[in-house]
């Protein structure tokens, strides 16, 4: 009897064994399978070069150009055609094309005199929609970067240069059943010379 108990023995020693790193290759493997779930890779978004440092190529094309995210938004299309009228017709001087990009309460707020002398000299490109946002009350907040040239006395009063490099959030609203760019939001731009 003696041997056939020590014979069960010996074999009793392997197999736990065996179960037992079988155990944890499977712990391990759940463990990294349910990390992968909880926490998705969201791939980085690489933007081009928005500006150069040759002066000459200041500001960069004016064609409004989207990054992955925000082309992902459902009104993606819409918000850069608005956009793309909203710079081109300040490019252009055009005051009417203008007026039908923002709120009629901007447009009141600056008539046309009042715009030709802000923006006389002013040409915006490098213009980059990053990311769409839902805001309260049915609007969306628009994150871009583009680069204006102007005349330095028409630049920000924090930043008197020929050429300023912006970061800034625009809020679109529903007027009349298109989308508006509205007033800024307070503090969401950000400047740097180019």
């Amino acid at each position: 009897m003696r041997t056939s108990k020590r014979a069960g023995q010996r074999w009793l020693l392997p197999v736990v064994l065996v179960a037992a790193v079988f155990a944890v290759g499977v712990g391990l493997g759940v463990r990294e399978l349910s990390a992968r779930v909880e926490t998705p890779v969201v791939p980085a978004v690489v933007l081009p070069e928005t500006t150069s440092r040759n002066p000459v190529n200041q500001p960069g094309p004016d064609t409004v150009q989207l990054t992955k995210d925000a082309a992902g938004h459902p009104h993606a299309e819409e918000i850069r055609e608005l956009l793309q009228r909203h710079f081109s017709a300040i490019n252009r001087g055009d005051y009417e094309v203008w007026k039908t990009t923002v709120v009629q309460a901007r447009v009141q707020e600056m008539p046309q005199a009042k715009w030709r002398a802000e923006y006389e000299s002013t040409q915006d490109g490098s213009i980059y929609v990053h990311r769409v946002d839902v805001a309260p009350g049915g609007s969306l907040r628009v994150m871009l970067t583009l680069v204006s040239v102007q005349d330095p006395s028409k630049a920000p009063p924090e930043l008197r240069a020929s050429c300023v490099q912006w970061r800034v959030v625009y809020p679109l609203v529903p007027e009349n059943g298109n989308w508006k760019i509205s007033h800024g939001l307070y503090n969401s731009a950000r400047t740097a010379r180019c």
